[in-house]
């Protein structure tokens, strides 16, 4: 099934000669395609179907320019722009079917993730992709250097800091590296889902 957006992404990046980010490309998407609108309402669902869309419409063009043109739709988070085949060296596959770029590719072209995923699956994509960022081993070390429990909240958080802080302060003769050590706990635990 060919990708309603696959037309105004051809004219978007016609006129970024340079190359685009997916999020400007999804900025300027939002303003031109009525297809957003129909998405549903969880904002986390929506935005991921969002991203699914665009990232399909671009494996599909990738392949279409590659296999009649050519040419070579490089893709990448940060920029996406095109590619002469003499732009591509002897060492790099010009091939889409080879390594990390073919899963993504073959994930995106695949209807059925698209159809199949629900709101509850992109809350378990997000938390199993906060997870990954911030190790659990992090947080218990965390916890562990402010003195806190697991269950703290953010002002528990907070005034542990303070207390700690005032002694490791490098403007009042504290260890400058412990003072570090500490802001950075501190903003590890901040960041975390506690309230």
């Amino acid at each position: 099934m060919d990708n309603p957006l696959i037309q105004p992404i051809l004219s978007i990046l016609e006129a970024c000669d340079k190359g685009i980010s997916e999020f400007d490309l999804l900025r300027q998407l939002e303003h031109e395609a009525p297809i957003f609108d129909e998405l549903g309402s969880d904002p986390d669902l929506k935005l991921f179907r969002k991203h699914f869309l665009i990232m399909n419409a671009l494996y599909q063009l990738q392949r279409k320019l590659w296999q009649e043109d050519e040419v070579r739709l490089y893709i990448s988070p940060l920029k996406i722009h095109f590619e002469a085949a003499v732009q591509i060296e002897e060492s790099q596959s010009s091939e889409v079917e080879d390594g990390v770029e073919a899963k993504l590719a073959a994930y995106y072209l695949d209807w059925n993730e698209y159809d199949n995923t629900n709101a509850e699956d992109v809350a378990a994509l997000l938390k199993g992709f906060y997870n990954k960022l911030f190790n659990r081993d992090d947080t218990n070390k965390a916890l562990q250097l402010l003195g806190i429990k697991e269950n703290a909240t953010k002002t528990e958080i907070k005034r542990a800091y303070r207390l700690l802080v005032r002694n490791a302060h490098p403007d009042k003769g504290g260890d400058t590296k412990k003072f570090i050590k500490l802001r950075k706990a501190y903003e590890h635990l901040i960041s975390q889902s506690y309230t």
